[in-house]
């Protein structure tokens, strides 16, 4: 007896060829034969019928019914059999490549085939063959009921059990055929040359671009689409058919490598896989990307739409080991499981993880290095509500959210009947943008578990390129842990939102005390792994390396700097990439001030600095307020931003004297970046109070207003350069010295020109200071007396200041 463990993950025993013949009873969790390279038996269960197959029997009223037939052997029994039996096989080197993974890349006894002397003998009992599954040791056929108890009676048949049957995934109402979204398509969301449109948000939301920005666009990797069919001519498709990347398909409902519309079909056949491949690998640019745009495609027609029990699960397990003898990686499947032909439904306990068909197969191909991302289904809230596989062990089982990362209502949820969490991680599956089959150039969007499921298939494909020897569990493991409710997962979001990039991150962590400051800059690095690593290099992006695991290192020049990681572990060499991770600056944003008299009219340059090429400034500036004010006239481009194609005003607020300027250098006409250099970047142009006294410094400022700091824009980050004040000084000036002779004296010239003022219409004061001796603030007749007093009479002098 082996213990269930072993005989759901079987890569735990030794991988060995044994002599003796190793029995599976009928009582085992999953009553099939381990992977591992050893002659497997099953013992004939004492009743070859399940309790659910009675019932299922009961119902057929002599009908024809569609069971699997489980086998007790493969006809071979000894070690040496096994050797020859093996020998005669072929596994593709892709397929071998993947299973090395697993330490599958061997001939494993699930490699070899059904006895066919077995299959010939219940086909002689009026038996019609559906399939043969050489994982199971099992064969799917439409049998007379009248005959089951003499195909069960048979020596080498172990037990029967109906097949189940389900449907794609339904969409949930609301789901939208058409482009007639709410939102509006959107640019690309990194510096790279894609255009999304309407997949900029469902891609941002997993943290694509980034992972795209870093060349991760699925090349090598394989991922196969089980869906109801695929409208292959659709222009979203088209750069995978010309690049020779649609490497096989397989129509499991009509037996042929055609998964489009044929004659018989329904016209509405291809509909739904349309749908999910362009999610998850479709490419028109400026329309729409999959995460997965450059992958590899199997696609797979599994489901009759044609009829009321549209799928039957032989045929999702026929699918599986067809693509894994093709080496795929990944298979996206919105498909689910959970009845049988008579209506008699799986139970909540059937989802264990190991009973259901499709499940056992799920769990077996991750054994073999394929990991299964299935959709959790459309049946919430109600909880439990998933189907099978999505119970499986090692898959990625995927719910849905909308738009802002809310779980959508529809998403079915967890546990699973032995109580582990489900689904495992989300992604976006309300109004999610896809390619349609209405045409083959018609887009729009759809809802459902069936949507979020590519989009997490897709992503996984770029994980896996980033991590080619990883298992699938390791992949499994690396997108869960870094998904958005990792620290608290729950039978709704499960660990949550995917988060690509740091998924291809995971399994090399980097942090940093900190990431901007002053040139030259020390930053502590520290590094951690969950993997071993046996060696460590940084690359601090200025030159220097470093094989530390928490490393201090020094950034003398300024710049914006990358960061890289590479540990060493028993999968081979992980890399984490952190683009643009440092600012080491030295870029200076001075203002520099003017002088003038009272009531005069002044310009405040600010000048910057920079070492990088900026996109845009934002430059929030306060206007003196106290002692006095600089009431302000006007705000100009500068110098060195003439050229910029937009200026605005952020915020206005004249009671504080405080303005927020944002200047863009391409707003859409293609002007360049800033270039890194020296000059004024803009001017402010104001009036000094004209109450003002001479000689009094006032400040010109960037502080804070309402949230808005300078902030320099490039094209991968924000920062902040140093900043220098500058201040706005009244030119000094005697009180009553009115011709302005600035020699410290009053004279008979300054009573000439003060009455020459008032009463002869001649030219005013330099300032209201100049001519106001009282410091009334008003010149007039008072003032006169108060200088002739002064002057002539021993009167008290004017007023100082």
């Amino acid at each position: 007896m082996i213990s269930r463990l072993a005989c759901i993950f079987p890569l735990i025993l030794p991988l060995t060829v044994v002599a003796a013949t190793s029995t599976i009873s009928d009582s085992s969790p999953l009553a099939m034969p381990e992977l591992a390279s050893e002659v497997v038996t099953v013992a004939k269960a004492p009743v070859p019928f399940t309790e659910e197959t009675r019932q299922f029997l009961a119902k057929r009223d002599g009908a024809n019914a569609k069971v699997w037939v489980f086998f007790t052997d493969k006809g071979v029994f000894t070690r040496p059999q096994f050797q020859s039996a093996a020998s005669s096989l072929i596994i593709g080197e892709a397929a071998m490549k993947r299973r090395a993974k697993t330490g599958m890349d061997k001939v494993v006894f699930a490699d070899l085939p059904v006895q066919q002397e077995y299959v010939d003998r219940i086909i002689g009992f009026g038996a019609s063959l559906r399939w043969k599954s050489n994982w199971l040791n099992a064969a799917s056929f439409v049998i007379p009921v009248e005959r089951l108890d003499q195909v069960g009676a048979l020596p080498f048949v172990a037990k029967i059990q109906p097949i189940a049957v389900g449907k794609r995934i339904p969409e949930p109402e609301g789901s939208v055929p058409e482009d007639t979204r709410t939102e509006s398509p959107k640019a690309a969301l990194s510096p790279a040359a894609f255009n999304y449109g309407s997949a900029a948000l469902q891609l941002g939301q997993i943290n694509v671009p980034p992972a795209h920005d870093q060349g991760y666009h699925g090349e090598g990797v394989t991922l196969a689409m089980f869906d109801t069919g695929f409208r292959t001519s659709h222009s979203v498709f088209a750069a995978t058919i010309a690049e020779g990347r649609l490497i096989a398909q397989y129509d499991f409902v009509f037996h042929d490598s055609v998964t489009s519309n044929q004659p018989a079909d329904w016209s509405t056949a291809w509909d739904h896989g349309t749908l999910t491949w362009s999610t998850a690998a479709g490419m028109k640019d400026g329309k729409l990307y999959g995460p997965a745009f450059k992958s590899k495609i199997l696609l797979c027609k599994t489901e009759d739409i044609r009829s009321e029990t549209q799928v039957e699960e032989d045929n999702w397990l026929a699918a599986v080991e067809w693509v894994s003898g093709l080496g795929a990686d990944v298979i996206s499947s919105s498909l689910s499981y959970s009845t049988f032909d008579t209506g008699t439904s799986y139970v909540n306990s059937n989802y264990d993880g190991t009973y259901c068909i499709s499940t056992k197969a799920a769990n077996l191909a991750d054994s073999l290095g394929i990991l299964v991302v299935n959709a959790m289904g459309n049946a919430g809230p109600t909880s439990p509500s998933l189907g099978a596989p999505a119970d499986a062990f090692r898959d990625l089982s995927v719910g849905a959210v909308n738009s802002t990362g809310g779980l959508a209502n529809f998403s079915s949820r967890g546990p699973t009947f032995d109580g582990r969490i489900k689904p495992e991680v989300c992604a976006r599956g309300v109004s999610t943008a896809c390619a349609t089959s209405t045409s083959d150039s018609s887009y729009g969007g759809a809802s459902g578990t069936s949507l979020s499921t590519p989009l997490v298939a897709g992503a996984a494909c770029l994980v896996i390129q980033a991590h080619p020897t990883f298992p699938p569990s390791l992949i499994r493991q690396a997108m869960m842990e870094t998904a958005g409710n990792a620290a608290t997962p729950n039978n709704d979001y499960g660990w949550g939102i995917i988060n690509t990039d740091a998924a291809i991150g995971w399994g090399a962590s980097v942090s940093a005390d900190v990431r901007q400051g002053n040139a030259p800059l020390t930053v502590q690095f520290s590094g951690s792994s969950g993997l071993s690593p046996s060696a460590w290099l940084w690359d601090f992006g200025d030159g220097q390396t470093s094989t530390f695991q928490s490393p201090s290192h020094v950034y003398t020049l300024p710049g914006i700097y990358s960061v890289l990681l590479t540990v060493q572990t028993s999968y081979g060499p992980i890399t984490s990439l952190h683009a643009n991770y440092i600012a080491a600056l030295g870029d200076t944003l001075r203002i520099v001030g003017d002088s003038a008299f009272a009531g005069r009219k002044v310009m405040v340059s600010v000048s910057l600095a920079n070492s990088q090429y900026l996109a845009s400034l934002v430059l929030p500036l306060r206007l003196p307020n106290s002692p006095y004010k600089v009431s302000l006239d006007s705000i100009r481009k500068g110098t060195r931003t003439g050229y910029f194609e937009a200026m605005s005003t952020l915020t206005w607020d004249t009671l504080g004297n405080r303005y927020t300027v944002e200047l863009i250098a391409n707003n859409g006409g293609g002007a360049p970046n800033l270039a890194p250099g020296t000059g004024e970047v803009l001017r402010i142009y104001g009036r000094i109070d004209s109450y003002a006294l001479g000689g009094v410094s006032a400040p010109v400022d960037t502080t804070d207003l309402f949230g808005m700091k300078v902030r320099l824009v490039i094209d991968v980050m924000t920062y902040a350069p140093m900043v220098f004040p500058g201040q706005i000084v009244t030119k000094g000036i005697l009180r009553c010295d009115v011709d302005y002779s600035n020699d410290g004296n009053r004279d008979i010239s300054d009573l000439i020109r003060l009455v020459t003022y008032l009463y002869l219409s001649g030219p005013p004061p330099i300032t209201i200071q100049s001519g106001d001796c009282d410091a009334d603030r008003i010149i007039d007749i008072a003032d006169v007396t108060r200088l002739v007093d002064y002057l002539y009479l021993n009167g008290l002098p004017p007023v100082n200041p």
